[in-house]
């Protein structure tokens, strides 16, 4: 494993002065006391693939380096239960699991950079957790390193010790902030026997709308359900391109084929109801593709804006509609339409941007969600609400990040 120069591990153009490859506990427990006895601002890294996130640091003087923190501690297929170090790919943690017929739920953009610690540290999710549901619900127990050096293990390793006071999802989205990951434990799930993708094509977003509002109604159970616009179906490979209509919802169903089938349709049976267009259903390596694509372009790595909204599921289509206008339609819309979970994301920065992203939370805020900006250029980053409308978890968090770091010696300014 290459070492990475500083530079590389830089964050909104702060370049750490050293890098500290973390290969045991042991060291890291010894990096962070020698860090508060400076003391020194870290942050944790693996691959550093959500870095653009968040507030420019306060501070930078080292970069954690968990890359070197791999491989699966523990693996019981029978329990169905995993343990992992956090600097292990998603990608090389499904790998091994697959050969027990085994798989963790949970299809972030890039499972081949996603270390586990920045899976938990970030809570990022893909198209799946409409199924599947979020890391939270898989996470049983967590190893972390507090910010004294100290190692603590929360919650345990099989679903009947974890009891009382959860302190494990405490971690979830904590970003870095209140401890370091050093391995965690989730519960998986037996590989399903058939995963199938169908895209639905459709005129506006009102046949959409009514779509969804019966499909919940129904017992289709989707494993996905991805809203498009145009500009977004341009960036996937086919069958996606070129786009017959202004709007694609991808639907994907994992199952036994006997619910598949079904599910199928139904869901056709549901679609034509409302006036959407069936297309293709896809199998094997063609289907494979797609949720690839599909999963890969919720990263926006060909964007300089990413808005991530979180609202009612029923607000998805008004909200998608209120985005495209005040870009002028020049923007690409991605959502888990029954998540309540959009994206717009853009290439080009205008004047107006930071009027219209203020524009846009009122609009998210008003339906009772949130908005968070995921990427935006450097300059613009101290006139934005990065985190959103600030909310009662959130002043939580502040609390906690207060008791458990008083120094401020983990990614310091990132979040408040």
């Amino acid at each position: 494993m290459n070492f990475p120069e500083p530079e590389a591990l830089a964050v909104d153009g702060q370049i750490p002065q050293e890098v500290w490859a973390i290969e045991t506990e042991q060291q890291l427990s010894e990096a962070l006391k020698m860090a508060l006895k400076r003391p020194l601002a870290l942050i944790p890294l693996g691959n550093g693939t959500k870095r653009h996130i968040g507030y420019p640091p306060e501070g930078y003087d080292v970069a954690l380096w968990l890359r070197p923190l791999q491989g699966i501690v523990e693996h019981s297929p029978e329990d169905l239960t995993v343990t992992v170090k956090a600097g292990t790919t998603l990608a090389k943690l499904q790998e091994g699991l697959a050969q027990h017929g085994q798989f963790l739920p949970l299809d972030p953009p890039f499972p081949e950079q996603t270390t586990i610690g920045g899976l938990i540290a970030t809570g990022t999710t893909g198209p799946c957790r409409c199924l599947y549901g979020m890391v939270r619900e898989h996470l049983l127990g967590i190893k972390v390193a507090q910010p004294d050096g100290t190692i603590t293990r929360f919650g345990g390793k099989v679903m009947k010790n974890v009891a009382g006071y959860d302190v494990t999802k405490l971690y979830v989205g904590s970003w870095g902030t209140l401890g370091v990951i050093v391995e965690a434990t989730f519960k998986v799930r037996p590989l399903p026997e058939q995963q199938v993708t169908v895209p639905l094509w459709a005129e506006d977003l009102k046949r959409v709308e009514q779509f969804l509002s019966q499909l919940v109604l129904s017992d289709v159970a989707p494993a996905f359900s991805e809203l498009l616009n145009a500009n977004a179906l341009q960036q996937l490979p086919e069958p996606f391109v070129p786009s017959p209509t202004p709007y694609a919802l991808v639907l994907g169903f994992d199952g036994f084929r006997e619910e598949v089938a079904w599910w199928l349709v139904e869901a056709q049976r549901v679609a034509e109801a409302a006036g959407l267009r069936w297309g293709d259903v896809l199998e094997g390596e063609a289907e494979k593709v797609a949720r690839m694509a599909l999963r890969d372009l919720h990263g926006g790595t060909r964007a300089n804006w990413v808005l991530k909204l979180i609202a009612p599921s029923s607000e998805i289509c008004r909200l998608a509609e209120t985005a495209q206008q005040l870009w002028n339609g020049q923007v690409s819309i991605i959502a888990h339409s029954l998540n309540g979970v959009l994206r717009v994301m853009s290439e080009s920065v205008t004047g107006a941007a930071i009027e219209q992203v203020n524009l846009l939370l009122r609009c998210v805020v008003e339906t009772g969600g949130n908005l968070m900006v995921e990427k935006a250029p450097l300059e613009h980053k101290q006139h934005l609400p990065l985190w959103g409308q600030p909310t009662a978890a959130w002043q939580l968090m502040r609390r906690l990040k207060e008791t458990l770091d008083p120094l401020r010696i983990l990614s310091p300014g990132r979040l408040f």
